[in-house]
């Protein structure tokens, strides 16, 4: 009897712990993936700066550091986003923002001005558009 619990012991634990080696690894591909696909293009950030300008300064200001809204880059974005998906975000932005018209921005639209947050926070650019519903399952981890 002690003997089959023993193994039983042993096999739950080895089984823990390969479960827990190969987590880390499967992350980390995912992260390196995320770097080499990137998350957005250039030119998105690049409408998307004008975009922000347009809508979303006024609250959030031209550097992005927060007044009537918070702020969208540095440590305060990053805490309050780094463990949610970029659909969230997405989804966020077109019920709640802008503040003043919430919905009013297109999807197109709100995807360049996302794709101009992730730069400004460090999120690489890559060849593939950002757009609603396409890899939105990423956490928001630069």
């Amino acid at each position: 009897m002690k003997t089959a619990r023993y193994l039983l012991f042993t096999i739950a634990a080895i089984g823990v712990a390969l479960a827990v080696s190969l987590l880390p690894n499967s992350l980390a591909d995912t992260s390196i993936a995320t770097k080499q696909k990137g998350w957005y293009t250039a030119g998105q950030a690049n409408r998307g700066h004008q975009l922000f300008n347009n809508y979303c300064a006024q609250c959030h200001m031209p550097d992005l550091t927060g007044a009537m809204g918070p702020a969208l880059k540095g440590q305060q974005f990053l805490s309050a986003w780094g463990t949610r998906t970029l659909g969230d975000l997405l989804t966020f932005e077109h019920q709640n923002m802008p503040a003043n018209n919430p919905g009013s921005v297109s999807d197109k639209q709100l995807s360049d001005i996302t794709a101009y947050i992730l730069m400004k926070n460090g999120f690489p650019a890559g060849k593939t558009p950002l757009a609603k519903g396409a890899g939105n399952t990423m956490v928001l981890k630069p």
